[in-house]
């Protein structure tokens, strides 16, 4: 059995569209660890695509927007814009699935989270400073977070925390923290969408990059009259 591993599909229903193409060769099950909406164009139809899948999807800090308004106020203008425009193209039925969403899930004995093992919604794991207490909190455990939108792994090397960016497969052996990258807004300076491959039985994790229509998604964020930076970013991957 193998599980792709989604996180940040950020309303880009281009990407996720050849994610799910991609990933339908290889995957039996898939998870999403939040942040299905916010900053592109396409929030129902990304949304429909994962809630009526049925995966087990946490919830992240853009989903939590939605539902809690007091939460805008830590966000940027522009990203507190287009939570306003998604919350508007969303149905009461749409947003009380994603006020149901949990904030962490065991999946076969691995930690899910959406940001960090110490703050599931909104802490930023991009250094070793942060990525240190949140490794020591694990144990011998592994868990796979998102939020950064960087792919990459955290872990412990000669009594100290390394970070790896290298994409290929790897061993999973605790701890370690890994994030399979976003898929519909990538900020690691690579323009494709990004994901992972899991196989708990083999106890590997494989990172894909998967291209996609960019011009369709930037289309999307334009006709919705969303915040321009929403679309150049895109074409760099940041």
């Amino acid at each position: 059995m193998k599980i792709a591993v989604l996180s940040d599909v950020h309303s880009n229903w281009h990407a996720l569209e050849a994610v799910l193409e991609s990933a339908a060769k290889d995957a039996d099950e898939y998870i999403c660890l939040g942040d299905v909406v916010g900053y592109g164009g396409d929030p129902v139809r990304c949304l429909e695509e994962v809630s009526g899948r049925g995966w087990p999807t946490l919830v992240g800090n853009h989903d939590r927007a939605c539902t809690d308004h007091d939460i805008l106020t830590w966000f940027n203008d522009d990203a507190a814009t287009a939570i306003r425009w998604t919350v508007a193209q969303l149905t009461d039925a749409q947003l009380n699935w994603l006020r149901d969403r949990p904030e962490s899930r065991e999946t076969h004995g691995i930690l899910t989270v959406h940001a960090s093992p110490r703050d599931p919604i909104y802490e930023y794991i991009l250094d070793p400073g942060i990525a240190q207490p949140n490794l020591e909190m694990l144990g011998d455990r592994i868990c796979f977070h998102g939020h950064t939108h960087v792919p990459g792994y955290f872990f412990f090397y000669g009594g100290e925390v390394a970070h790896n960016y290298w994409l290929g497969a790897i061993r999973l052996e605790g701890p370690i923290l890994v994030n399979p990258g976003s898929v519909g807004q990538p900020r690691d300076g690579i323009r494709d969408a990004s994901y992972g491959l899991w196989d708990p039985e083999a106890g590997t994790f494989e990172f894909r990059r998967v291209p996609y229509d960019r011009r369709g998604a930037q289309k999307a964020i334009r006709d919705a009259g969303l915040p321009e930076r929403f679309a150049t970013r895109l074409d760099y991957g940041r």
